[in-house]
């Protein structure tokens, strides 16, 4: 059920408003209502509200300020603004703060009740864009304690899943940990090249399974299986790891790639990739990105290219920023370091 609220200076509108919600719209509910957008501000420092039904104009803070103020600091919740005939052409002026949907006064509520329709399928898509980023993001962090051979905490994850999944029928709970695995099992193959198949592991006998308690069991089990994979294989999958982050570094040198991209990339949490990098070769990521570009630097000044062209290849969109780093890692602005060290 979405949670709204609902802001006008005339209390027989908020009533009526709050009324029709909560008897007539089963997937919505009217938590509170304000008589001015300054209250509403303040109830939403401590209060997660998902609609905002607000008149234009208020005595202290206006439904245009208020739409403001939602967009700068809380983009997810939407927001439904009332108008007068007369004001309408200025309640058209939020579309800048991404208000979509007006309602005229006074109220049609059968025009209301389509536009709460409309909203419900907006909150219903972000919502279930925001369930698939957890959900990935929740992999990413079961895939890195994988890889740190952190057993207890990939189990506390995993079931930390169950937990998020629990009250979805039992179908979609299997699904759900097959994709799970069909993920980590596809970043083995073509990160780790570790050959694992939906077959060797069996993971189609967890759409066969009946309950919930099977699934996690089962699910468990396949963990404890990937944890011995890896023991048996040791150390090796870290040669194509990083052979994998160099060849991406040198495939996107021009681009302004950071320590997030690579991490993605690579399917690790920022946390965990930065670790490993630091782990398998001595020196910090943002280090490293700087040697090689620098290192780039040096090979194209010596093949008579100009401070412009080099600064872009190296991921420097600005020569006078790609001039400055150079000299403080070098000691000397490009154009006196070839002088010096190439022309002769």
């Amino acid at each position: 059920m979405y949670r709204v609220i609902v802001v006008d200076d005339e209390l027989v509108i908020r009533s009526g408003i709050t009324h029709f919600i909560n008897s007539e719209m089963k997937d919505f509910e009217v938590l509170n209502s304000f008589g001015d957008g300054a209250e509403a501000i303040d109830y939403f420092k401590t209060n997660d509200i998902d609609l905002v039904i607000s008149d234009i104009k208020m005595t202290h803070v206006s439904g245009i300020d208020l739409a403001k103020y939602i967009f700068e600091n809380r983009p997810s919740i939407k927001v439904i603004l009332l108008s007068g005939y007369r004001e309408f052409e200025y309640a058209r002026s939020a579309i800048q703060y991404g208000v979509k949907y007006y309602i005229l006064k006074p109220t049609n509520f059968t025009e209301f009740k389509d536009v709460l329709a409309n909203m419900k399928s907006e909150l219903d898509q972000d919502k279930s864009r925001k369930d698939q980023v957890l959900f990935m993001d929740k992999i990413k962090l079961l895939y890195s304690n994988i890889l740190s051979n952190k057993k207890k905490e990939a189990q506390d994850i995993l079931l930390s899943v169950f937990e998020d999944v629990k009250d979805c029928p039992i179908s979609k709970i299997k699904q759900y940990f097959y994709d799970l695995f069909e993920i980590i099992f596809d970043k083995f193959n073509l990160y780790l090249k570790i050959q694992i198949t939906a077959e060797k592991f069996n993971l189609n006998q967890l759409l066969s399974l009946e309950s919930v308690k099977e699934v996690k069991g089962s699910a468990l089990d396949i963990l404890e299986k990937v944890f011995h994979l890896l023991l048996v294989e040791e150390e090796a999958p870290n040669v194509f790891l990083l052979q994998d982050i160099k060849e991406y570094v040198q495939e996107h040198l021009q681009e302004d790639i950071s320590l997030q991209d690579v991490a993605d990339k690579m399917f690790f949490s920022t946390v965990y990739f930065s670790r490993f990098f630091k782990k398998q070769t001595g020196e910090t990521f943002s280090n490293y990105l700087l040697r090689v570009r620098m290192e780039q630097a040096v090979k194209l000044l010596r093949k008579n290219k100009k401070v412009t062209e080099i600064s872009e290849a190296c991921g420097y969109h600005d020569p006078s920023y790609f001039t400055r780093i150079f000299k403080e890692y070098y000691n000397y602005t490009p154009k006196d370091y070839a002088r010096r060290f190439i022309s002769c």
